[in-house]
């Protein structure tokens, strides 16, 4: 049987009178790619943003790993393996690409670093973080640009560095808000193949507004819109669903 990773349960969000995000149950189970789609002010982000602790609940549980973290702040379910890219490109531009991806990798073993060590300490000398920045800038393409600062970089190649960051936390699920937004074909299909060569083992959350895209890559869609779970299912259920294509595939598209 496969372990569900993800879950909520009436999941709801209230902004005064307007509720964003409105009793969404959803589970993804380990090493699904599920993509959820929606017109604008659909709650696609807010859930998100419900899921990895930027915002809190109005209603609802959120259980990832089979452990409620409701209340979990944001930075401590990192450190449990979920990780986030944004809409908007989210790098420390005055930072080099390396510096970026070690800050990364390092935010997920503070526990383990001693503040009065680390402080006379050579920052090379944290073997298992310096091995593991290496590898992320090698699985992203990065490794020759890494003493660039990320500011230089084209905006694709900040797209990349972005999911280097996520990459560098060693999450277990990894939750994608529109990750080819303002991309060529030719970049967005690029970064379908990074995310496919080096997200494989994870399980994946999408929000993306290519639904040809999202029909070839998901397992399974959920479709949300005006704050509620319109369906889920797989991508020929969710393309034959006459609820959904009323709604939304065959309305206008955000």
């Amino acid at each position: 049987m496969t372990e569900t990773v993800l879950e909520t349960d009436g999941l709801t969000k209230r902004f005064g009178k307007l509720t964003a995000v409105d009793d969404v149950s959803l589970s993804v189970a380990d090493g699904e790619f599920r993509s959820v789609i929606g017109p604008n002010g659909a709650g696609k982000t807010t859930t998100f943003n419900l899921i990895t602790g930027a915002l809190s609940p109005s209603e609802g549980v959120v259980r990832f790993k089979g452990e409620d973290i409701t209340d979990v702040a944001p930075h401590e379910r990192v450190g449990r393996g979920l990780g986030r890219s944004f809409q908007i490109t989210n790098v420390f531009g005055g930072l080099t690409v390396r510096e970026n991806v070690r800050l990364a990798a390092q935010s997920v073993h503070s526990d383990e670093i001693n503040p009065g060590e680390a402080l006379f300490r050579d920052k090379n000398g944290f073997d298992e973080i310096t091995e593991q920045t290496g590898t992320v800038l090698e699985q992203i393409g990065l490794r020759e640009r890494a003493d660039e600062h990320a500011e230089a970089l084209a905006y694709g190649d900040q797209r990349r560095l972005e999911l280097g960051l996520v990459l560098a936390t060693d999450p277990d699920l990894v939750m994608l808000d529109e990750p080819t937004a303002g991309m060529s074909s030719e970049e967005t299909q690029a970064t379908m193949d990074l995310i496919d060569e080096v997200l494989s083992d994870r399980s994946l959350m999408l929000i993306e507004h290519d639904i040809d895209l999202v029909m070839r890559v998901s397992d399974r869609i959920t479709v949300l819109t005006r704050g509620e779970e319109l369906a889920s299912g797989t991508p020929e259920e969710i393309a034959n669903n006459e609820d959904v294509r009323d709604a939304y595939l065959g309305g206008v598209r955000e």
